[in-house]
């Protein structure tokens, strides 16, 4: 068509062919042009692919850092999970060692207050002031540097045991007090503590110096009825010897008061049985009723056995406590550790955090090279097309040029003109079939495209992310699996270590309720009891008043009875002197009136006596009954001294009567 309408259009050959040679240079410019953007898409080309080979490599590289940071991660994870479980048995044995240090606390109040209390009874069972001396003793013998068990050796009672329980009381009667005597060495020590006592005014103390202590040799009785008391009974350091001697070195042990009382007066000793009765060496007896409530020695026993628990009860708690700071500490270095690696972890998944987010970078700079790479391949034919149609169009140009100019075309080029113009119009319809399926494949291309980028590859990128961290060692399934069977085992003792701790709390709880149930149970029968202790308190607080009110009467009573007494003793020492009973008993059958009237008349009768004195009467008549009951004991000894004289007799003829028939049987043999 161009070359036919060339035809009609230029009038001569050199006008076509300078139009020709126009078109050609236009041809030739585009094609420049189009060679030039061709080659730079090639060499964009080159440098995209060389950057995403280059990226490629940095993931890759990456990718195996990551790995290497997740086995890292994995490590120190594993590390803090095993660190966290030390943690927490170590907690829980410091909750074991907590409870058990607020039992001992409890039994060390308990062993305070039994200590407080047995130190109370044994200062009631001494004297105040030795009491208050006692107590100031502590500080004197510190503040004046006394070396204990050279210069200072405490009390009597501290210085002996028994030997068996059963000599408590015998040994108790025979120190009495002596037992809180305190022993020194020398009488300069003991002076020290006094002047110090004195000087403070904090009571009085009895001292045994043994270097002025002055004990004679005791010879004991050799009987099976009695032994000696600090041989038999007791038990000291031979340093303590003498005081030990001045206390008990003169005492026995008897089997009965009656071996007591003979032995006592026989060996000049003190004797004791083990019910306490006492036989002094003087004579003087000392026995009853002991109240066991009230010893010295067991006050003395209880406060040394309250101490020593005291003691072990103090010295456990120390160490309970010592063993609990230690686990402490240990708790504390575990927690600064688990906080130390759990810091190296966030610092390590932040790296890779940080790590995960260049390689999903890159990997969307090489997706967006990819996609670039492929948008310049597909137009570098294209490009590459145009050029080749550039080439074929100067060429054609070429051809025609200095050819004849003519308006119509050749047989062979009209063929070829319908030839292409079938051919244009079935390529035509190719192109629209063609051309509608593109746009299809179009629509569907980018519906899926949308997906894929919008919805897909951004939930693989948060699964890929939720798998890294929470897997961060995992590069294979054979890891990961290994990986989930350790966690399982994990999870498994964490559970374990919970169910275990729950059966703990449930079983504590459960004690917990016990010992509230008991202790509402007391709480009611405290409570039922204080009601009925009040209503006895009440019905006594009646009865008392009753009795005070009762006494009040028998006092008023008796204060009248005693007026009356002495109004009767009065008159009895108006009276005088009372005849025998022989003469009253005539009187025992007259009415109290009758006596009364008789009374009245005698007393009449003798005012005629008045200046008689009565007194020296009454004495009278008191000396002639003894003098007769006299006479008449003196009758009775007499008949008994010639019964005795006769028994004598006797005797003595007996015994002759023995003597000659020994004799008789004597001569005989």
């Amino acid at each position: 068509y161009a070359k036919q309408g060339r035809g009609k259009q230029f009038r001569s050959k050199k006008d076509r062919d300078a139009h020709l040679q126009t078109q050609v240079k236009e041809l030739q410019a585009a094609k420049a042009e189009k060679e030039e953007l061709l080659n730079g898409q090639r060499d964009k080309l080159s440098g995209l692919r060389k950057s995403v080979a280059s990226e490629a490599k940095d993931v890759e590289k990456k990718r195996k850092d990551l790995q290497q940071k997740a086995k890292m991660l994995d490590e120190l994870k594993r590390s803090v999970d095993e660190k966290k479980r030390l943690r927490n048995e170590m907690a829980d044995s410091r909750k074991e060692q907590w409870r058990s240090i607020s039992e001992l606390s409890d039994k060390v109040t308990e062993a305070k207050e039994a200590s407080r209390r047995a130190l109370h009874d044994m200062k009631r069972s001494m004297p105040f002031a030795t009491a208050t001396g006692l107590d100031a003793l502590k500080h004197i013998v510190v503040a004046e540097k006394l070396t204990v068990g050279v210069q200072y050796f405490g009390l009597v009672v501290e210085n002996f045991d028994l030997t068996d329980q059963k000599y408590q009381t015998a040994v108790e009667v025979a120190a009495q007090n002596s037992l809180f005597h305190i022993i020194v060495d020398t009488d300069d020590t003991a002076a020290r503590i006094m002047k110090r006592l004195e000087k403070e005014k904090l009571g009085r103390v009895t001292f045994l110096p043994l270097n002025q202590l002055k004990v004679d040799s005791v010879r004991y009785p050799e009987s099976t009825d009695v032994a000696p008391l600090m041989e038999q009974c007791i038990t000291f350091d031979p340093v303590v010897r003498r005081a030990m001697e001045h206390v008990f070195a003169r005492k026995l042990l008897a089997r009965s008061v009656d071996v007591a009382a003979t032995w006592s007066t026989r060996s000049h000793l003190d004797a004791i049985t083990l019910d306490g009765d006492l036989c002094s060496r003087k004579g003087a007896l000392t026995g009853g009723f002991v109240d066991q409530e009230k010893s010295k020695l067991r006050a003395h026993y209880a406060l040394k056995t309250a101490e020593e628990g005291l003691k072990e009860l103090e010295k456990e708690h120390k160490e309970m406590k010592e063993k609990s700071t230690a686990v402490d500490q240990q708790v504390s270095n575990i927690m600064g550790e688990v906080q130390r690696l759990e810091a190296k972890h966030a610092n390590l998944d932040h790296m890779m955090s940080r790590t995960e987010d260049e390689v999903s970078k890159l990997e969307k700079a090489i997706e967006r090279h990819n996609k670039q790479v492929k948008q310049i391949e597909d137009d570098v034919p294209n490009t590459e097309t145009q050029v080749t149609s550039f080439d074929g169009q100067i060429a054609r140009l070429r051809e025609e040029m200095g050819t004849e100019l003519t308006s119509t075309l050749s047989d062979d080029e009209q063929a070829l003109l319908d030839q292409l113009k079938a051919t244009q119009t079935r390529l035509d319809g190719e192109i629209d079939q063609h051309t509608q399926v593109l746009e299809d494949a179009t629509v569907k291309r980018q519906k899926l495209q949308s997906l894929l980028e919008d919805n897909l590859i951004m939930r693989r990128t948060e699964l890929t992310e939720s798998s890294s961290r929470s897997r961060p060692g995992a590069s294979n399934a054979n890891v990961s699996q290994a990986q989930m069977k350790e966690d399982l085992a994990q999870k498994k003792r964490e559970l374990e270590e919970a169910a275990q701790t729950t059966d703990d709390v449930d079983r504590q709880l459960s004690e917990v309720k016990t010992t509230d149930e008991k202790l509402r149970a007391e709480i009611v029968a405290i409570k039922n009891e204080l009601e009925k202790l009040k209503t006895e308190d009440s019905s006594y607080q009646k009865k008392l008043e009753k009795a005070h009110a009762d006494q009040e009467k028998l006092l008023n009573k008796r204060s009248m009875c005693i007026q009356r007494r002495e109004d009767y003793m009065r008159k009895i020492q108006e009276l005088g002197s009372l005849p025998p009973a022989a003469e009253l008993t005539s009187f025992t059958k007259k009415s109290i009136p009758a006596l009364m009237k008789s009374l009245e008349d005698i007393n009449k009768k003798l005012k005629k006596y008045s200046h008689v004195n009565k007194k020296a009467y009454d004495q009278f008549v008191n000396f002639s009954e003894q003098r007769d009951s006299l006479i008449k004991r003196k009758e009775e000894l007499d008949d008994g001294g010639l019964k005795v004289k006769e028994l004598i007799e006797s005797l003595d003829r007996k015994k002759d009567e023995a003597i000659n028939r020994t004799f008789r049987g004597v001569s005989a043999h």
